[in-house]
C-alpha cells in the first residue's frame, strides 16, 4: 500500500498543474490581508472569526483532490493496465483514497499555518485575546477536519462508480448545494417525523460544522462537539468506502 501510495505521490510532483492552484490559493488568501495596509487593520479576532466561517468551504474543494486521486482512468483508459497488472482493485481504491485524503489534508493544513502566520504578522500575538484567536482557529481545523475527509470519501466514491469524471462531479457538487444549506440551519425546534431533514440535521457531514458557531473555548462543549464530528466523519468514512469497495470490485473495467 505504501508503495502504491509513493507512487501516486510521485505522479502528483510532476503534475505542474496542482502546485500552480495551490500557488494561486495562497495568493487568494494573501489579498484577504491586502485592505489592511490603507486602513485600519482588522483585529487578530476578526481575522479568526473570519478563518472559522470560510472552514465550510472546505466541503466544496474536497471534490477537486477527489478528482486529482481517480485521475479520470476510466476516461484515459489507464484503470485498465493497473488491473491487468495485477494490483488488487482493494488495494487501488484504498491506495487512492488515501493519498487524496493525505495530500488535502497536508494542503489544508499548510494552508491554515500560512493564514495564522499572516495574522500574526498583521495582528501581533501581543493583542489581547490573541492566543485565544490562534486554539479556536486550530480546534476549529480539527473539528472540520474528518467533515471534510467525508466530503472526499463521499466524492471518490463517485469517481469510483461513475464512467464520467464530470458527471460525477456535478452529482456531488449538486448533493453539496442541497445538503449543505439544510444541515447548517439545524437545529430543528419542533418534532418532525421526517426522516430526511432527521438525518440531514444530524448526520449529514456537515452537520456537526454547526459546533463551531457555539464553541467559544477548548471547554467540555467544544470536546464534544469534537467528538460528534469526529464521529460522524468517520461513519461517513466507513460507510462510502465500504460501497465503493463493494461496487469498485465487481464492474466491469474496459
Amino acid at each position: 500500500m505504501l508503495n502504491y501510495i509513493s507512487a501516486e505521490w510521485y505522479k502528483l510532483r510532476h503534475t505542474k498543474g496542482i502546485f500552480l492552484s495551490f500557488g494561486v490559493l495562497l495568493v487568494l488568501v494573501t489579498l484577504l490581508f491586502v485592505p489592511a495596509f490603507w486602513v485600519q487593520a482588522p483585529t487578530f479576532e476578526a481575522y479568526a472569526g473570519g478563518y472559522i466561517v470560510t472552514l465550510v468551504l472546505g466541503f466544496f474543494l474536497a471534490p477537486i483532490f477527489a478528482v486529482r486521486a481517480f485521475d479520470d482512468q476510466y476516461g484515459r483508459g489507464t484503470m485498465k493496465n493497473e488491473v491487468v497488472f495485477g494490483i488488487p482493485r482493494r488495494r487501488i481504491y484504498l491506495g487512492k483514497l488515501a493519498f487524496g485524503a493525505l495530500a488535502g489534508t497536508g494542503a489544508a493544513l499548510l494552508v491554515l499555518a500560512f493564514y495564522l502566520l499572516l495574522c500574526i504578522l498583521m495582528g501581533g500575538l501581543a493583542e489581547e485575546n490573541a492566543t485565544l484567536c490562534i486554539e479556536l482557529c486550530v480546534s476549529g481545523t480539527l473539528l472540520v477536519i474528518p467533515l471534510w475527509l467525508a466530503s472526499l470519501s463521499l466524492a471518490f466514491l463517485l469517481q469510483a462508480v461513475m464512467r464520467s469524471s464530470a458527471g460525477a462531479v456535478a452529482i456531488n457538487y449538486l448533493f453539496l448545494l442541497f445538503g449543505t444549506p439544510i444541515a447548517l440551519v439545524g437545529g430543528l425546534e419542533e418534532p418532525t417525523t421526517s426522516l430526511f431533514l432527521n438525518f440531514m440535521n444530524r448526520w449529514f457531514f456537515v452537520a456537526p460544522y454547526r459546533a463551531i458557531y457555539v464553541t467559544t473555548d477548548l471547554n467540555w462543549s467544544a470536546f464534544c462537539g469534537m467528538t460528534y464530528s469526529w464521529l460522524v466523519g468517520a461513519g461517513w468514512v466507513l460507510a462510502t468506502t465500504l460501497i465503493g469497495l463493494a461496487v469498485f470490485s465487481r464492474r466491469e473495467i474496459n
